[in-house]
């Protein structure tokens, strides 16, 4: 008997089959070639198959293979633990651990962890604590459950099915209860869009914004949406405090959709420019729903490369404050739009 992962008589599974008691094995040299050569994917070797009635497949590694391996597994389960003692408290969140944010979070406990820190206390110095934070490409839920307690309500939107699906279990994991998620996207038009996954290595870089992709994910006019799904946020019983939009160059249909939204609550808003051109039409609807005030949110040593940065960090200590900009910069950076100055 052949034993696999899996051991359900008659089952195959990547590299193993799996044998009944008193079947006969009658796997032909084809079967036998793709086990071998699945197995050998997999980084291992196998002793080849018997064509009797038993048959033994045995997977080995080299001692030097074995070493590496089990080395970087000890050290990762020792020095992960160890670097996240010294962090503050934070919530539960599951990952996935291959992706960009996930690994920050494994490090750091949190995403953007100084940044969500800095926030917080813009958040308290403008009293938004009785307000609503619009999370507006909400990822796997990690600025969602950081900053749920910075305010009554937070209402989320994430249209990516396996990233949404990830949202909803940190939900129960932080056991945040003042989280609630719509899975649709924000735009200027209620359509039905084709959705592209950016990043390789970032399972959250999905965005409707380069009009390709291989599934299509509904979008919704934002204020629309807000009124049908959220009346009492449109009607003003539930004030907008902060918007949170990171949407990988489809901020300008979001904000065109929510114009009046925007215009009637007057909330705080964070949001990404990591190109120019699309920070400038992001911009510039913003403006048409009476921002009037753009500052970007500084960290020492951020307009130099990282090398420099980390240096002048060791130096100088690190320091995250908002800075007034005339215009979107020409980097790459984080901005918040407000109706007259935050500070």
């Amino acid at each position: 008997m052949v034993r696999g992962p899996t051991e359900t008589p008659g089952q195959q599974c990547p590299g193993f089959f799996v044998q009944a008691p008193g079947e006969r094995f009658t796997a032909g040299a084809e079967r036998r070639r793709n086990v071998k050569r699945s197995v050998r994917d997999c980084g291992y070797h196998s002793s080849g198959f018997n064509a009797g009635t038993a048959a033994m497949l045995r997977i080995t590694e080299t001692r030097l293979t074995y070493a590496i391996r089990r080395a970087n597994d000890l050290l990762i389960k020792k020095i992960v633990p160890a670097s996240r003692r010294h962090l503050p408290p934070h919530p539960r969140i599951a990952v996935i651990p291959t992706d960009y944010l996930g690994i920050s979070i494994i490090g750091n406990g949190i995403y953007e962890r100084r940044e969500i820190a800095f926030l917080r206390e813009l958040f308290r110095a403008r009293g938004l604590q009785s307000s609503v934070f619009l999370d507006i490409g909400g990822n796997i839920g990690n600025h969602s459950i950081s900053l749920a307690d910075s305010f009554a309500e937070v209402v989320a939107f994430e249209p990516n099915p396996p990233i949404a699906s990830l949202f909803k279990t940190n939900l129960l994991l932080s056991q945040t209860g003042n989280v609630r998620l719509h899975e649709v996207g924000l735009g200027r038009a209620d359509a039905e869009l084709k959705f592209s996954l950016l990043e390789a290595g970032n399972d959250g870089s999905g965005s409707f914004a380069s009009g390709r992709g291989d599934i299509v994910l509904p979008v919704r006019h934002g204020d629309r949406y807000l009124a049908q799904s959220e009346p009492e946020i449109a009607a003003s019983t539930k004030p907008i405090g902060f918007v949170k939009c990171d949407v990988e160059g489809f901020e300008a249909d979001v904000f065109a959709g929510l114009r009046e939204t925007l215009a009637h609550h007057r909330p705080i808003l964070a949001f990404e420019s990591n190109h120019r051109p699309a920070g400038e039409k992001a911009w510039a609807e913003l403006r048409a729903a009476g921002y009037d005030t753009l500052s970007c949110l500084r960290e020492t040593g951020d307009d130099g490369s990282r090398l420099v940065q980390e240096a002048k960090r060791l130096i100088l200590g690190y320091s995250c404050w908002l800075e007034s900009v005339p215009e979107v910069p020409e980097r790459r950076c984080n901005l918040v739009a407000s109706f007259g100055p935050l500070t």
